[in-house]
C-alpha cells in the first residue's frame, strides 16, 4: 500500500487476481479469496472510502491492508464504523507498517456505494490506495466438528464461540503439567506437584467445554506430556519422560479421562503413539471440520507439533475435511491487543506466511459471557489458592508464601472473549505444502542454518 497524496474522492473499486503478496509478510493462494482496491481518503485525522461495488455479497470475511503508524502507548486502535454499527481493532504499541483491520462485523450491513469511517486513537492511517480482501469461507458448522487442543484451556481460548452448542468433540493432547512451580505451598516434592497439576488440568479440559454444552463424555485428553511433542517428533521412536520426574506411562493421566474414545491404558509417551492415538481419533469422530492450531503464526513448539502430528494422521485417515487454524501464541503474547469484547485481526507474522481462507467467527455478547467464565474455570489462568488467600487476607504468614516467579498470566481474561474468533482454513491440498513449508524452516533452525 503506497502513500498518496490526499484525495478528496474514492476511486472506483478494481476486482484484482492472482496471489498478492502484502507487506507484512502475508500472501494469499489465487483462487481462494477476491481482492479489490479501494482509495483511503483522509478524512478528520483518519480515514475513510466508499464500499466498492466489486465487492458484491459473496464473502463472510472482510480485510482491509492498511498502513499503519502507532504510537508507543498501550491502546491504539481504529474505530470502524458504517451505517450506525461500529467496532474497535487495537494494535500493538509502536506498531508500524503494513497491517490488516478486519471488517468482517459489517456483513449484512453494508452496500455498494456506502461510507466506511475509520479513526485512528493514537495511531496514523496512511491515506491513498489500499487492498480489501473478501473470503466466502462459509464453514458448515453443523457437520461434526473436532477441536485438537495442545493444552487444558487452549480449546476454550481460540474456539469456544465455534464449538459451544455444536456437534464438537474436545480433544487435548497434553495433560498440560509443565511450566510455573504452581501449588508449591502445598507440595514439597516436585514430581508430586507436577503430577497433581497434570491431573487437575486434566479435570479441567474434559469438564470445562460442558459449560458451552459439550459434556465430559464427548471430550477426551490423550495423556501425554506437556512440553515434550516437539522432542518427541525430532526422535520418533524413542520414548519421552516427563519434564519434571522419570514416568514414561501416560497412562498415568489417561484414566482420568470418563469419555471412551480410547483405552485408558497404560501407554508410551512416543511420537508414534501420539500419531496413532490422533488417527484412531479422527476414526472415532469422523469429523468434517478440525479445529487445530497454526504452526507458523502459534509460536508454542507444543501447538506447533499438535498440528504437525495430525497432518501425519491424516495422511492415513483420507476422508474429506476442512481445516480452521488458529494461533493463541503471537507476538510475546500480547496478541491480540487491547481490551476484552472487540476485534481480532491477522496477528503480525514472523515471516512469509502463506494463507488459503480467513474465517472470522461472530460471538455474540451471551456467548462472549460464557467463554469469560470458560476460562476463568481454568486453573492455570487463575491464581493459585495460596496466591488468593494471600492477596484477599494481606498477611502473606497465614500460609506458606510461594517463591516469588512469573505472574499469572490473566491476559486471556482479556485476550480470549472477543467478538470474533479468527481461523485459517485450508484442505488437505493446501495443508501439506504449509506443513512442509514450517518444517523445513524447524529443521534450519534447529541446525542453525
Amino acid at each position: 500500500m503506497s502513500r498518496l497524496d490526499r484525495c478528496a474522492g474514492v476511486a472506483a473499486a478494481v476486482l484484482l487476481s492472482g496471489a498478492v503478496a502484502a507487506q507484512d509478510g502475508f500472501r494469499f493462494r489465487e483462487g481462494r479469496s477476491r481482492a479489490a482496491s479501494v482509495n483511503l481518503a483522509a478524512a478528520d485525522g483518519g480515514a475513510e472510502f466508499l464500499w466498492p461495488e466489486a465487492a458484491g455479497s459473496d464473502w463472510d470475511t472482510a480485510v482491509l491492508g492498511v498502513d499503519v503508524s502507532a504510537e508507543d502507548t498501550a491502546q491504539p486502535y481504529v474505530e470502524i464504523s458504517s451505517d450506525g454499527v461500529s467496532d474497535r481493532q487495537y494494535f500493538g504499541a509502536g506498531d508500524v507498517g503494513a497491517r490488516w483491520l478486519n471488517l468482517s462485523f459489517l456483513r449484512g450491513r453494508v452496500v455498494a456505494g456506502a461510507r466506511v469511517s475509520l479513526r485512528g486513537a493514537w495511531l496514523r492511517l496512511a491515506p491513498g490506495d489500499a487492498t480489501l480482501r473478501l473470503f466466502a469461507t462459509r464453514p458448515d458448522l453443523s457437520k461434526p466438528i473436532l477441536v485438537l487442543a495442545p493444552h487444558p484451556d487452549d480449546a476454550e481460548i481460540a474456539s469456544f464461540g465455534v464449538y459451544a452448542r455444536r456437534n464438537a468433540t474436545v480433544v487435548t493432547v497434553t495433560v498440560g503439567n509443565a511450566g510455573d512451580p504452581s501449588y508449591e505451598a502445598v507440595f514439597s516434592e516436585v514430581p508430586e506437584l507436577y503430577w497433581f497439576k497434570g491431573h487437575i488440568r486434566l479435570i479441567d479440559s474434559i469438564t470445562v467445554p460442558w459449560q458451552g454444552g459439550i459434556p465430559p463424555e464427548r471430550c477426551f485428553n490423550l495423556g501425554y506430556f506437556d512440553a515434550r511433542l516437539a522432542e518427541m517428533h525430532d526422535k520418533p521412536n524413542d520414548v519421552i519422560p516427563e519434564m519434571y520426574g522419570p514416568n514414561v506411562d501416560i497412562g498415568v493421566y489417561l484414566r482420568d479421562n470418563i469419555g471412551s474414545l480410547l483405552p485408558r491404558r497404560s501407554r508410551a509417551s512416543k511420537w508414534t503413539h501420539l500419531v496413532d492415538d490422533v488417527e484412531k481419533v479422527l476414526k472415532k469422530v469422523k469429523p468434517a471440520l478440525i479445529l487445530a492450531p497454526h504452526p507458523q503464526l502459534d509460536t508454542h513448539w507444543d501447538h506447533q507439533f499438535t498440528t504437525v502430528a495430525l497432518a501425519q494422521a491424516l495422511e492415513r485417515w483420507k476422508k474429506p475435511v476442512t481445516l480452521l487454524l488458529y494461533t493463541n501464541h503471537a507476538d510475546q503474547n500480547k496478541y491480540p491487543y487491547g481490551p476484552a469484547g472487540t476485534l481480532i485481526s491477522l496477528p503480525p507474522p514472523a515471516g512469509d506466511v502463506l494463507l488459503d481462507r480467513v474465517y472470522s467467527h461472530p460471538v455474540a455478547p451471551e456467548l462472549q459471557r460464557l467463554k469469560l467464565f470458560a476460562l476463568e474455570s481454568m486453573h492455570d489462568l487463575r491464581m493459585t489458592p495460596t496466591q488468593q488467600y494471600q492477596a484477599l487476607a494481606g498477611d502473606g504468614r497465614a500460609l506458606h508464601p510461594e517463591r516469588t516467579g512469573s505472574p499469572m498470566d490473566v491476559s486471556y481474561l482479556r485476550r480470549g472473549p472477543r467478538s470474533n474468533e479468527l481461523f485459517y482454513t485450508y484442505d488437505r491440498d493446501s495443508l501439506k505444502p504449509m506443513i512442509e513449508d514450517f518444517l523445513r524452516a524447524w529443521r534450519a533452525s534447529r541446525s542453525g542454518s
